[in-house]
């Protein structure tokens, strides 16, 4: 009976495991995953910025085209506060004056009409908009977030540098462009999106290029005014 009894006891302890290599395991598991946790959490971010940066692309493409199929000012500009890129479309509510010196007034960049003459508001030549600095009430129609470790770095529009808060990159109905870049830095590596006048985009792995030469379509375009 008393062997019995002591051979139950050791195949019990067998089957089980002390305090002591519970705890060990633990320790174990702990130093693994504090290992493995920051690489996870790299790759994944790196897979993000790498996204972001294929995204900012197609972006500035998007835009562009939807210039084109809206006969609409589409524009992309930078919201600081939600940390995000944006493309928008223009809400013409202001007046405009022709290359003629002719006043009228537009109701919206999308099918726009002018009071006066409307074939004047379907040549980009011979109008420059007058729309006013705030442009609170144009549409949001994309957004793309800022992939974690990217902060927005210089600007600039037609050769000139600029801000976040006046940066405002836009593409007009026959599918030309205000021209400017903006930089993107990923923790001392930066990156350019850089458009040219006739609306074509490019993502450089460098800060923004010499643009100077960058000039209207032929010079026959009226750069429009704020």
């Amino acid at each position: 009976m008393v062997i019995t009894q002591t051979l139950w006891m050791a195949r019990t302890r067998k089957t089980g495991y002390t305090l002591i290599e519970l705890m060990v395991v633990c320790v174990i598991l702990a130093l693994f995953s504090a290992l493995v946790a920051p690489n996870y959490v790299n790759i994944r971010d790196g897979q993000r910025r790498r996204a972001f940066y294929t995204s900012v692309a197609d972006l500035a493409g998007t835009a562009r085209e939807m210039a084109i199929t809206r006969q609409a000012i589409m524009y992309l500009s930078v919201n600081t506060s939600l940390n995000r890129l944006e493309v928008k479309q223009e809400v013409n509510d202001s007046s405009y004056q022709a290359a003629d010196g002719q006043t009228g007034s537009m109701t919206s960049s999308a099918g726009t009409t002018a009071s006066n003459n409307s074939d004047q508001d379907n040549n980009p030549q011979t109008n420059i908009g007058t729309a006013p600095n705030d442009r609170g009430s144009d549409k949001v129609i994309l957004t793309l977030p800022m992939a974690p470790g990217l902060t927005f770095g210089n600007f600039q529009l037609a050769g000139t540098a600029s801000d976040s808060s006046s940066w405002r990159l836009e593409y007009f109905p026959d599918g030309t462009s205000v021209g400017g870049a903006l930089e993107i830095d990923d923790r001392g590596a930066v990156r350019s999106l850089v458009v040219n006048a006739k609306g074509g985009s490019q993502l450089v792995e460098s800060t923004i290029p010499d643009t100077t030469q960058d000039s209207w379509s032929a010079g026959n375009y009226v750069q429009r005014q704020q």
